[in-house]
């Protein structure tokens, strides 16, 4: 986590890694459920940039 660019500012370290976790997990299981429509490659490479955005 990057706290000191300001982008996570104030919040509350706990909140940001729950957050993060969940959309991860979230992501990553709508994947699975629709029969992983694209390249395990290709979703471990756009959840990282999501994920990069996010912290």
């Amino acid at each position: 986590m990057h706290k000191t660019n300001g982008k996570n500012e104030g919040l509350s370290e706990d909140t940001i890694v729950s957050f993060a976790a969940n959309a991860y997990v979230g992501a990553l299981e709508k994947w699975l459920k629709d029969g992983m429509p694209s390249p395990p490659i290709v979703m471990a490479k756009e959840l990282g940039i999501l994920l990069e955005r996010i912290l």
